[in-house]
This record gives structure tokens, C-alpha cells and sequence, in this order.
């Protein structure tokens, strides 16, 4: 299994639900209005200097499914220049249910 961490500009949040949906990706864990600057970005800090602000999710996808949700990323990636969009790809261990 893999967790996937994303974070994007709050823009994409509806972009962001669609995907999960075409993905399959039913269970996941979304923060709005989450703070930061990236490497390649401006910063989100929600203030009259650095308005606008990211949201940042969590889902833990199976292996067989990785690739495919990778895929799927990467091409919505692209059709946004220099907008906040990122996808970390963590192992899991274990689930403690």
C-alpha cells in the first residue's frame, strides 16, 4: 500500500474531488485552508501580501492502483503552469484499525 499526500491551491479543490471520483479513491483525509509555499510557488499564507491559501489531503491507495493514480496525476499536472500541485507517494506499513 501507498499514501498518497497531496497538496494543491485551493483553486483545484473541485478538480481535485472529480479526479478522486474517476480514481475510485473513496476514503481519504482533506485540511482546507492550509498554509505554506513550495519550492516552485508563490506563498499561500492567506494574507493582503500572499493571499489565496492550499488544500492538503491523504489516501492510501493499493499497489495495483498506484500506477494508474500516478498516471492520472501527472496529466492533470500539466495542464496547470506553475500552479500548487503536489503528490508525495509514502509506503505504508501497517493500519492499525
Amino acid at each position: 500500500m501507498k499514501l498518497l499526500f497531496i497538496t494543491y491551491d485551493a483553486i483545484f479543490d473541485e478538480e481535485i474531488m472529480q479526479l478522486l471520483d474517476l480514481l475510485e479513491i473513496t476514503g481519504f483525509t482533506k485540511w482546507d485552508r492550509v498554509l505554506g509555499k513550495g519550492q516552485n510557488s508563490e506563498p499561500q499564507l492567506d494574507t493582503p501580501v500572499w493571499p489565496g491559501f492550499n488544500c492538503a489531503l491523504v489516501a492510501v491507495v493499493s499497489e495495483e492502483h498506484l500506477e494508474k493514480c500516478i498516471e492520472k496525476f501527472k496529466t492533470f499536472s500539466t495542464q496547470f503552469d506553475n500552479k500548487a500541485f503536489k503528490v508525495f507517494v509514502l509506503p505504508v506499513s501497517e493500519v492499525i484499525i
